[in-house]
């Protein structure tokens, strides 16, 4: 029988460097390449991907600015920790996302959605408008709408937390929030799957843009909380249950 190849397939468009970024940066974010590990010098990369050693190279400067590599004169690329990547960066979430659910990264982007949402949510209740009360009332219609359908729930959940944070009037506080968009959906993506979740938390949306319809900061901020940590409940039991 044939050795099991380590690696994917080939990269199948040649020249496109952005390819080789994706399936260089996926094979270390699953851990196919180690931390301190030195990757394969870049002829015998090239040969692997079936492209040019200028395509490589290129793509390597791309994931050093991203974190994942160091490269050294003499001591060759190098795997660098986790902690050094750029986890607010949307390519390194997305692959991390396709790399499968990680209960660390899930229980850190949740302390971010505390810190973020929590606020903006009292931001919120002080200063949105009726049309962005509205627009979330409209959204949470949506997901309503589509108890059945996880893809349509997700993207009407994105846009009532979305308009959460633009109702703050609070530029950085949105800005901050597409940093993490591709976080968000891995997590929507884990949180749907448990039989009901869905319908469940949909109380708590309704709770938290009453609040923020009559300026009620303290019941917006507290149900928020509930809501972000319910979130971290449903994923660490679905991760546990995965494991077991």
């Amino acid at each position: 029988m044939p050795p099991v190849e380590r690696y994917p397939p080939r990269v199948r468009r040649r020249g496109l460097h952005s390819e080789v970024v994706a399936t260089m940066g996926l094979r270390i974010v699953r851990g196919d390449y180690r931390p301190d590990e030195v990757l394969p010098r870049a002829d015998a990369l090239a040969s692997q991907l079936g492209v040019s050693r200028t395509v490589v190279r290129e793509s390597i400067r791309v994931l050093t600015e991203k974190g994942l590599v160091v490269a050294r004169q003499r001591a060759g690329t190098r795997v660098r920790p986790r902690d050094d990547w750029d986890l607010v960066d949307p390519d390194v979430i997305g692959w991390l996302r396709q790399a499968g659910p990680d209960v660390a990264f899930f229980r850190d982007l949740t302390e971010v959605r505390l810190a973020i949402e929590v606020m903006a949510s009292r931001l919120a209740a002080r200063r949105a408008t009726s049309v962005e009360v509205a627009r979330m009332r409209a959204s949470l219609a949506e997901m309503r709408l589509h108890v059945a359908d996880p893809q349509s729930y997700i993207r009407a959940d994105l846009d009532l937390h979305a308009t959460i944070l633009r109702a703050t009037h609070n530029t950085l506080l949105a800005q901050i929030s597409l940093t993490i968009t591709e976080g968000l959906v891995a997590s929507r993506e884990v949180t749907v799957r448990p039989d009901g979740s869905m319908e469940d938390v949909l109380p708590m949306h309704d709770d938290v843009i009453e609040a923020i319809a009559t300026g009620d900061e303290a019941r917006a901020e507290a149900t928020m909380t509930r809501l972000v940590g319910r979130a971290l409940g449903d994923i660490e039991m679905i991760l546990d249950r995965q494991r077991g």
